[in-house]
C-alpha cells in the first residue's frame, strides 16, 4: 500500500462547474456547512442520477466495498481476513439472485437504479480517485444497476439462518430447554407494539411449542454441521399541536457513516433523510415534504433450514423430495485473495437453497437454507411509492409494498393522523425454530403472509406508537412473523413516555440520549439483596443499593454491576453452553439477557453446579470486586463507567498501522450501553462497535427544520472537514438542520456545483 498519499489531494470538485454524459438537462448541487447536498433536478430521472453522482464523490470506497462483499469479492480488494465473508455471501447468493431480480423490474424501477448507476460512473469518470483506492492501488470498476440489487440483498439478509444451525447444534447436545432459553423471552406486562400501549398478557413463552414440532422425527435434530428505536406521537400531545416523528437505528459504528444523508427536489417529489450508500433513498427515515416517517428493524423471520437426504447418483449428489430424487445443482466459484493464489469452493443447491453445513459428496444428510427473498423483490417500485405518497393512505400503501425492508413504520402524514405499518414480504408457515425435514413435503411453505393482513395501528387513543426491536404483536395474531424481540429499550421507553404529558423537541432530545437500563436497575437490587461475607464483595453490593439503573460515564456502580454480570455469566451461562463444540460464542447482549432471563425466574438449568442462584452471586461478586481492583484500584471513587465503556471509531483501513492515524478517529467515552435508548452495544474486553448511528427529530408543524445527527460526518473523504464533524453532537445528543427550504439552504451553503449533459 503506498502510505504517502494526501488525503487533502483526492477531494472530490464541488465547485463550479462538471460536465458529464447521461444527464438530460442540467442539475444543482448545493452543498451546506454540514456537507450534506441538496439536489435540485427537472426531473426524476436527474434528481436520482445526481444522488449517485454525489455518493460517489463522497463514498466511493464504501460503496465499492460493500458492493464486492455483496458479491464475494472483498478479499480481492483488501486481504484474506474477508475470504469467509465472500465465501458465505457467494453461498448465499446475493449477487446471483440480483441478476434474476434485475430482469424482473418494472420499467420505472429499472430507469431509477438506472440513472442511479449512471450518476456514479459519471463520478468515476469525472472526479479524483478516492483516497482510498489510491492507497491500494485500485481503479473503481463500473457500477452496474445489480450491484445496488446485490447490496440491497445483503443488508435485508438477517442471520435466522446461523441462530436456527445454531439452535439445531445445541439441541442435539443439550436439549430442548437449552434451545428455549436461547430464544428471547416475552415476559407479563412487556411492550408490545400493536396495539400501542399493549402489554404482553401470557404466561407461557410464545414459542413453546415449536422446537418440539420442528424436531419433525423420533431421532430429533441432527448436529447442523442489527436494534433502532422510534416513534411518533400524535399532535393532540406535542407543543405544536402536530405530529413528530423520532428516529435512531443502531448499526455497526463505521466510518465512514452507516447512512449518507441528502435532499433532492425535481417535480415528482421532494425528498431529505438518510440513504443506504448504494442505493436510491431514503428508505428508512426522513420526509417527502408531506409525509415524515422512521422506522425499526422487525427482525422478519424468512429463513428456514431444511435437513436434506443425499444420495449418490450418476451424475452427482442427489436430494430426496417426497418420493422422487433430484440431482443437486453444482457451482465452481473462485475467489481472488490480494496478496494469494486464488481459493476455489464449491456451492451446492437444492430445492430449497444452498447447502450450508455439510457435504453432499460424502455426507448422507446435510442443511440446506431457504431464504423468503430468493424470489425478486420489488422495492424501487415501494420506494417511489412512498416519495410520491400526498397523504397518510398513500404512504401506507407505500410501506406495504416494500418486499425487502422487514421494518416497523411510523409515520405521519399532513392530516395529522399517525400511523405503524409492518412491511417486508415473509413466508406464511408456522415458526419452525430447528432445522426440519426437507423430504416429506410437510414443511413447505404456503405462499407469503398477505401485505394486507400485516401488522398495523392509526390514531391509537395514548397518542404515542413506540418501536423498538419489542415484540410486535399478542397471541391472538394469525401469523408468525419472528422469533427475535428484545424488550429493554421499549420497557424503558414506555416508562419515560408515559410520564410526557406535551412533547416538544427537547423532551425528544432526552428520550434518545436517555442511559437508564431497565436491566441493570433489576439486576443491580438482585444482587444488592445477596448475602456476602467477601470484604470486596460487600462494597460493591453497598454501591448497589437503591440504584436506579443509569450508566452514566462518570460513575462507578455500572461498573460494579457489568463487572458482577461478566463474572455471573462466565461461570453459567457461557460455561453452560460451552458444552457444544464449534458453536459460535454468544454476544454480550445475548449472554445478558440469558442471564437476566434465568437467574428472574430462578431456573437451575445454567447453575453448573453452584447450590443456588443466592452462591453463584456472592462468588461472581467477590470475583468481579477482584477485577475491578486490579483494573482500577481499591477505591470506588475513580471507578468510572467510561473508562470500561468506550466506543471506536475505525475505518476498514485503519487496521494498518501506516494509515490508522489518517483514517481511525479512536475511543470516545460513552455512557448508557445496549440495553439503554442511547445505545452503545460493547462486547466486554473490547470498544463498542455497534450503536446509534443516525437520529432525528421531524415536526410536522415545519419539515424544514427537520433536526439530524449523522455521526462521524457526511463525508467518507479522509481529507473532508465533514469526515468528523459530527461525533461530538452524536456523543452530546446535539443535532443540526436538515433543511429543504432553499432559502435557507442558500444561507448555510459551503459549495455549489452544476452538473451540465455532455
Amino acid at each position: 500500500m503506498t502510505t504517502t498519499i494526501s488525503p487533502a489531494d483526492c477531494l472530490a470538485i464541488t465547485e463550479g462547474e462538471t460536465t458529464v454524459a447521461g444527464l438530460d438537462a442540467p442539475v444543482r448541487i448545493v452543498r451546506d456547512r454540514w456537507g450534506i447536498p441538496h439536489i435540485k433536478a427537472e426531473s426524476m430521472r436527474d434528481a436520482f442520477f445526481a444522488q449517485g453522482f454525489c455518493i460517489a464523490q463522497d463514498r466511493a470506497f464504501q460503496i465499492d466495498l460493500y458492493r464486492r462483499m455483496a458479491r464475494g469479492t472483498s478479499a480481492a480488494m483488501l486481504n484474506a481476513g474477508l475470504l469467509s465473508r465472500d465465501i458465505q455471501n457467494r453461498r448465499l447468493g446475493f449477487g446471483r439472485l440480483a441478476e434474476v431480480e434485475w430482469e424482473q423490474q418494472t420499467d420505472e424501477s429499472r430507469t431509477v437504479l438506472q440513472a442511479y448507476a449512471d450518476g456514479i460512473n459519471a463520478a468515476i469518470a469525472t472526479q479524483p480517485r478516492s483516497w482510498e483506492h489510491r492507497v491500494l492501488g485500485l481503479e473503481m470498476a463500473p457500477w452496474s444497476p445489480v450491484d445496488s440489487l446485490a447490496v440491497v440483498k445483503m443488508i435485508n439478509v438477517n442471520a435466522q439462518w446461523a441462530s436456527k444451525l445454531k439452535f439445531g447444534q445445541v439441541a442435539a447436545r443439550l436439549g430442548i430447554e437449552a434451545v428455549r432459553a436461547l430464544i428471547p423471552d416475552v415476559p407479563r406486562d412487556a411492550a408490545l407494539i400493536v396495539p400501542a400501549g399493549a402489554r404482553w398478557t401470557e404466561e407461557t413463552h410464545p414459542f413453546l411449542a415449536d422446537p418440539e414440532s420442528a424436531m419433525g422425527e423420533p431421532d430429533g435434530p441432527i448436529p447442523s454441521g442489527g436494534g433502532s428505536n422510534c416513534w411518533v406521537v400524535h399532535g393532540s400531545r406535542t407543543a405544536s399541536g402536530h405530529p413528530m416523528v423520532i428516529g435512531d437505528p443502531h448499526l455497526a459504528i463505521s466510518v465512514p457513516a452507516q447512512w449518507y444523508v441528502v435532499h433532492m427536489e425535481c417535480p415528482e417529489f421532494v425528498a431529505a433523510g438518510p440513504c443506504n450508500p448504494c442505493y436510491p433513498g431514503p428508505v428508512f427515515y426522513g420526509h417527502n415534504g408531506h409525509v415524515a416517517w422512521t422506522m425499526t428493524h422487525a427482525q422478519g423471520d424468512r429463513w428456514d433450514l431444511y435437513r436434506e437426504r443425499i444420495r449418490q447418483g450418476a451424475a452427482g449428489p442427489e436430494a430426496l423430495f417426497e418420493d422422487a430424487w433430484a440431482p443437486l445443482t453444482r457451482l465452481d466459484e473462485m475467489f481472488e485473495v490480494r496478496g494469494r493464489e486464488p481459493v476455489t469452493r464449491t456451492v451446492w443447491l437444492t430445492r430449497h437453497g444452498p447447502v450450508i453445513s455439510g457435504d453432499p459428496t460424502r455426507d448422507d444428510e446435510v442443511i440446506a437454507a431457504h431464504w423468503g427473498l430468493e424470489a425478486p423483490a420489488h422495492d424501487t417500485d415501494a420506494l417511489l411509492a412512498v416519495l410520491r405518497a400526498r397523504t397518510f393512505e398513500d404512504a401506507r400503501e407505500g410501506f406495504r409494498k416494500y418486499d425487502s425492508v422487514s421494518g416497523n413504520f411510523c409515520f405521519a402524514g399532513p392530516s395529522g393522523d399517525i400511523g405503524y405499518q409492518y412491511s417486508g414480504r415473509l413466508p406464511k408457515r408456522p415458526g419452525w425454530v430447528l432445522p426440519v425435514p426437507g423430504w416429506d413435503g410437510k414443511h413447505e411453505w404456503d405462499g407469503d403472509i398477505p401485505k394486507d393482513e400485516l401488522p398495523f395501528d392509526e390514531n391509537p387513543p395514548g397518542g404515542v406508537i413506540l418501536t423498538a426491536n419489542n415484540r410486535t404483536i399478542g397471541p391472538d395474531y394469525p401469523h408468525y412473523l419472528s422469533f427475535t424481540s428484545s424488550r429493554w429499550r421499549a420497557d424503558r421507553l414506555r416508562e419515560l413516555l408515559d410520564e410526557v404529558e406535551t412533547f416538544d423537541a427537547d423532551t425528544m432530545r432526552l428520550l434518545q440520549g436517555d442511559q437508564t437500563s431497565i436491566h441493570a436497575r433489576d439486576l443491580g437490587r438482585r444482587f444488592a439483596g445477596v448475602e456476602v461475607a467477601d470484604a470486596g464483595a460487600k462494597r460493591l453490593r453497598g454501591l448497589l443499593e437503591g440504584w436506579d439503573g443509569r450508566l452514566d460515564v462518570d460513575s462507578a456502580i455500572p461498573v460494579a454491576y457489568a463487572n458482577i454480570c461478566d463474572a455471573l455469566i462466565a461461570r453459567t451461562v457461557r460455561a453452560y453452553y460451552a458444552q457444544v463444540p464449534n458453536v459460535a460464542a454468544s454476544t454480550s447482549a445475548e449472554e445478558y439477557r440469558i442471564l437476566y432471563e434465568q437467574l428472574t425466574a430462578g431456573r437451575p438449568l445454567m447453575l453448573m453446579g453452584a447450590a443456588s442462584w443466592n452462591v453463584a452471586i456472592a462468588e461472581a461478586m467477590a470475583e468481579a470486586s477482584r477485577v475491578i481492583v486490579e483494573r482500577h484500584g481499591g477505591d470506588p471513587a475513580v471507578w468510572r463507567w467510561g473508562a470500561e465503556h468506550q466506543v471506536l471509531w475505525a475505518h476498514n483501513l485503519g487496521r494498518d498501522e501506516a494509515l490508522a492515524a489518517t483514517v481511525n478517529l479512536g475511543l470516545y467515552e460513552a455512557g448508557g450501553d445496549g440495553m439503554t435508548p442511547f445505545a452503545t452495544q460493547t462486547e466486554r474486553g473490547a470498544a463498542s462497535t455497534h450503536g446509534v448511528t443516525y437520529r432525528q427529530i421531524i415536526d410536522l408543524a415545519d419539515l424544514n427544520g427537520m433536526k439530524i445527527c449523522i455521526p462521524p460526518g457526511n463525508s467518507g473523504q479522509p481529507g473532508s472537514p465533514h469526515y468528523a464533524d459530527q461525533l461530538e453532537h452524536w456523543l452530546n445528543v446535539e443535532y443540526h438542520p436538515l433543511y429543504t427550504r432553499w432559502a435557507d439552504i442558500l444561507a448555510s451553503a459551503e459549495h455549489s456545483l452544476e452538473l451540465k449533459p455532455a
